[in-house]
């Protein structure tokens, strides 16, 4: 028993004899000469971040393993446009000229418009503007005079009446069978008749005929209270005779 070899507990079981010889142990001089290595490689690391320094202090911009990642120039060139193909210059021009051919038409079409093709030369309702205004309040009188009148006057009906009108209208008006059986009954109700006419525009003058475009409203005033009778547009036509523009018409359309 005395001459058994004492077991190393602190060794590794598995390592082989050979290594666990004085060989691997570490001694102070290897300690010294690991730390006199560091110390060299942290000076060498120094003189390097010194020298980036100063190249970042004399140039005023970091070095360029300082700089950030770089974009590539796909990310950062604009959006090309595609090339030209041929044909393209024709096409856009010939977009412009249909334009422009479109634009000239649409003008002629409105100088001809205002010249009013298809309308007799001697229509003077465009031109003449004191020979329509004459024919308006003319227009205006006569229509005014025919279906307006006061019960109190009603017996120069009559004559008032015929004063304003010719032609057809005044033939129509003479051979009205019920004028007189319609001066009774106003006399008789003493109901006033109230018209309003407004020429909306001359559609025809020349030297002696004109039609125009009338809103014509008639209301019967009975005690002071007005009760509608007709309002509508209508279509007069005028004949100058002797000088003064007569109502000669009310055209059905």
């Amino acid at each position: 028993m005395a001459n058994r070899r004492p077991v190393n507990r602190v060794s590794s079981k598995r390592r082989p004899a050979a290594q666990r010889g004085s060989g691997n142990r570490t001694t102070a001089a290897d300690v010294q000469k690991t730390e006199s290595s560091r110390g060299a490689t942290g000076s060498g690391r120094g003189a390097i971040t010194s020298a980036q320094g100063g190249a970042t202090r004399a140039t005023g911009r970091p070095g360029a393993s300082q700089r950030g990642p770089g974009l590539s120039k796909n990310q950062s060139a604009p959006a090309q446009r595609p090339p030209a193909r041929p044909g393209d210059f024709w096409r856009n021009w010939r977009l412009a000229i249909i334009c422009g051919t479109a634009a000239v038409l649409l003008a002629a079409l409105a100088v001809v418009g205002a010249l009013k093709p298809g309308v007799d030369d001697g229509n003077r309702a465009y031109v003449d503007n004191s020979s329509t205004d004459e024919v308006k309040a003319a227009a205006r009188n006569a229509l005014t005079t025919i279906y307006g009148y006061n019960a109190k006057d009603i017996d120069k009906f009559r004559d008032t009446a015929r004063g304003v009108m010719t032609g057809k209208m005044l033939e129509e008006f003479d051979k009205d069978k019920l004028l007189d059986t319609g001066i009774d009954a106003i006399k008789q109700t003493q109901t006033d008749t109230k018209a309003t006419a407004d020429p909306i525009g001359v559609t025809l003058l020349t030297g002696d005929h004109a039609e125009l475009l009338v809103n014509l409203n008639i209301a019967a005033i009975k005690d002071g209270k007005p009760q509608p009778l007709a309002a509508g547009p209508i279509v007069l036509r005028m004949q100058k005779v002797g000088g003064k523009w007569l109502a000669a018409e009310i055209a059905d359309r």
